[in-house]
């Protein structure tokens, strides 16, 4: 009875303490404004001041404005063995302040939190699944956790994502002085953000956050929104004790407690793997033949199992059963190379083709995948080994240009992956066309891909036929009449090449005017991709992957035809690039066309994008440049 009383208390306070008129009405005009949902307050309270013990108690009140802002409710708990709710409720109020509705924890479902392609996994999901009659509504979310890992203290945003404002957020963290936790506070300017610090609690308050808009060629929303990061120099992850106060430290903690006693093999496998890369004298070449042997062995499913879902299987158990995630396949990996004598590094990384970083400077459980590095030199080759179908040390944007945690034996290290120039991803375009008196065309194409370009294009080596037409068609809709004839497709995962060639037929490609002929010669690489206009742009620009086209295409035409004027080069070249094309009569009745596209990574300042807008118009409106074809005199 004492303990309930306790949390009626708790929550009677935190609703008390919020003042909180739950009439939309109320919510102020700038708030309001261009969002869909409003946080009017939350109260997060961490204490950890226990060791080995952590209480986060919630209050969350959110008025939803329109149907995009339900997901802002986020009326969902996770839980495993080690994880108790002791309390979940909600309340709903109409849009006039007048409640309506009334949940208890009871009310919600439990379901085991497992995905598709998780096979098995020790985390519970308990959620309130609630259909709004109408908008708009406040929903109000109150809750308590009590856990043994404080491994994850969990993150303060008070933006919560686009589109949704925040009238006042507060986050407390309760400690012992003794284990007292540091945080990294990111991207605080510009709004009103106080931190207060005591002896043995912090505080973090923010209020009157406006709506933050979407905005094309924008970083991702976690990059720019202001958020807080907590983590203990000691902490406990399912009962096991661990450190981490700095990345060192935390390397070997990882290597003692979570990879020295997984990578066992049986002996069969071991003389197996043994005699696989027998002749091989470098480490390159062993590791290319074992990698080879995972890909055909096993394959990936996720298993949310062990110390907080951090540490891997065994690699016997991954040997036997011939499945993992990507913790356990890249440490089966790395106990396969050491085998044969290949050191290698197991990888911590976030992952996706929005780079977020490992933070350098803030030790800590991070990262949401793993992958394994191998040392070359003073270079590290990175090893995918979640896919069947990635080349060796080939990562793709889902894992380049980001800094990354390797476990060496001397600790845990911040490196950065590989960054891909816009010269290493190219595409070569290169045909011959020819361009009938009906207007139609004739054409043999080949296209050569590497790099991230690569990464775009060697999934056609599984398509059908069918499907190939298909992708062919979409790349090249703007082609009128097109049919695809026959295509070949090489993919050169050695030296991960792409290589497509194609033979096509299109009818009406030319326009007839009276008895001219009008076409333009950048029959296969039209790039009319121009950003959206954006009226007073708040965030950078940013590019997020440098690539280069280089096309070369000679057209052929009917003998009784002549040009009737070749179009000028045009040069174009600024911070985010270059563009050139030109026109060359190679012979009486042949045109050569050439085309070099470079587009550079990188972050620029908002005011900026309008001028980049306007380089990708010009390029647009430059790749339509036409030719003009009159009949000869007879």
């Amino acid at each position: 009875m004492q303990r309930i009383t306790m949390l009626v208390l708790l929550f009677t306070s935190a609703i008390t303490y919020s003042q909180s008129d739950f009439s939309v009405a109320s919510i102020p005009v700038n708030l309001s404004k261009q969002a869909n949902s409003v946080l009017l307050y939350e109260l997060i309270d961490v204490d950890v001041s226990k060791d080995g013990k952590m209480v986060v108690t919630s209050h969350r009140e959110v008025s939803v404005l329109n149907k995009r802002g339900d997901f802002h409710t986020d009326t969902v708990l996770y839980y495993d063995n080690f994880t108790k709710i002791s309390a979940a409720n909600v309340y709903v109020y109409d849009a006039f302040g007048k409640e309506i509705e009334h949940f208890r924890k009871k009310d919600f479902h439990d379901v085991s939190a497992v995905d598709g392609s998780t096979l098995y996994s020790e985390s519970r999901a308990l959620y309130l699944d609630y259909t709004p009659s109408s908008y708009p509504y406040t929903l109000v979310f109150n809750s308590k956790i009590e856990t043994s890992n404080t491994a994850f203290i969990e993150w303060w945003k008070p933006a919560a994502n686009y589109a949704t404002s925040t009238k006042k957020s507060v986050f407390k963290l309760s400690f012992d002085p003794a284990n007292k936790p540091r945080y990294m506070a990111k991207n605080f300017e510009g709004y009103n953000i106080s931190i207060t610090e005591s002896p043995n609690q912090f505080v973090f308050e923010a209020e009157n956050i406006p709506a933050i808009q979407y905005e094309d060629h924008s970083k991702s929303f976690s990059n720019i929104a202001p958020i807080a990061k907590f983590s203990l120099n000691k902490f406990y992850l399912k009962g096991v004790l661990g450190y981490a106060k700095d990345w060192k430290e935390f390397g070997n903690w990882m290597q003692q407690s979570l990879l020295s006693d997984v990578n066992e093999l049986p002996p069969g496998t071991v003389a197996k793997i043994k005699n696989l890369v027998e002749g091989e004298t470098t480490n390159i070449g062993k590791a290319r033949k074992v990698y080879q042997y995972l890909q055909e062995k096993v394959r990936y499913i996720s298993v949310q199992i062990g110390i907080g879902g951090w540490k891997p299987m065994l690699a016997s158990e991954v040997d036997q059963l011939s499945y993992g995630d990507c913790k356990a396949l890249s440490n089966y990996t790395r106990a396969l190379l050491e085998v044969v004598g290949v050191p290698s590094y197991y990888t911590i990384l976030y992952t996706g083709e929005q780079e977020m970083d490992i933070t350098k400077d803030f030790s800590s459980i991070q990262g949401d995948h793993a992958i394994l590095g191998i040392p070359e030199g003073d270079d590290i080759i990175w090893l995918e080994c979640t896919s069947q179908d990635t080349p060796f040390g080939f990562g793709g944007n889902h894992i380049d240009d980001r800094d990354v945690l390797i476990i060496t034996p001397e600790g845990g290290k911040i490196v950065h992956t590989k960054k891909y120039e816009a010269a290493e991803s190219l595409q070569e375009n290169s045909g011959n066309i020819s361009l009938n008196t009906d207007g139609s065309i004739n054409a043999t194409i080949k296209v050569v891909s590497k790099g991230l370009q690569y990464e775009d294009k060697y999934s056609l080596e599984k398509e059908t036929v069918d499907e190939l037409d298909v992708s062919y068609k979409r790349r090249w809709s703007y082609v009128n009449g097109l049919n695809i004839e026959n295509t070949t497709i090489v993919n050169d995962r050695t030296n991960i090449v792409f290589t497509e060639e194609v033979k096509v037929k299109a009818t009406n490609y030319a326009t007839s005017m009276g008895d001219d002929l009008l076409f333009c010669p950048n029959v296969f690489n039209q790039n009319q991709y121009i950003p959206p206009r954006i009226s007073n742009r708040k965030q950078e620009l940013f590019i997020s992957e440098s690539y280069m086209d280089v096309d070369i295409f000679e057209i052929k035409f009917p003998q009784n035809y002549a040009v009737d004027s070749l179009p000028e080069a045009i040069v174009l070249e600024n911070e985010f690039g270059s563009y050139r094309i030109s026109f060359e009569i190679v012979s009486e009745n042949l045109i050569k066309y050439s085309r070099t596209v470079i587009i550079n990574k990188g972050t620029f300042p908002p005011e900026a994008y309008n001028t980049y807008r306007s380089f990708r118009r010009k390029i647009a409106k430059a790749d339509k440049t036409k030719v003009l074809l009159t009949p000869k005199n007879s």
